[in-house]
């Protein structure tokens, strides 16, 4: 019988591992590096070219009516994103980075989760407060 692969087992026995263990000190990402999303909410006009953009579905967006306008939610969840870059690439505002974060864990799918809220106001509400203001002159 024949064990193609002893004399490799044999060696890797006693050889130095290849890899290390973790942590055993966090390492600067390189140059280029696409971690974790950074979302800059007062960047963001929602103009919602991201979503639009992003293939695997992992940004989403919530709008809730308040009195000063809409409360707009952007949720990105890193457990679907690819990191393809293009949410970035595509944001004029400059409102989403990648980072070079790259420690992810998480026990939670709560954890990664990166959220941003902004109140965009009403332009019509805000003319019509002024042209109240002025009827009252």
């Amino acid at each position: 019988m024949k064990f193609p692969y002893l004399k490799e087992a044999v060696k890797s026995l006693f050889s130095k591992p290849s890899t290390e263990n973790f942590p055993k000190e966090v390492k600067e990402a390189p140059e280029g590096y696409r971690g974790k999303i950074a979302f800059y909410p007062e960047k963001c006009v929602n103009c919602g070219m991201c979503i639009r953009v992003c293939a695997p579905g992992a940004i989403t967006r919530t709008i809730e009516k308040v009195e000063e306008g809409d409360k707009i939610t952007f949720q990105f969840y890193m457990g679907q994103c690819t990191f393809c870059q293009l949410c970035q690439d595509f944001c004029a505002r400059k409102a989403i980075e990648l980072t070079k974060d790259y420690l992810m864990i998480a026990e939670d799918e709560e954890e990664l989760m990166v959220r941003g809220t902004f109140i965009k106001k009403h332009h019509l509400n805000h003319l019509y407060h002024l042209q109240s203001q002025l009827l009252l002159l």
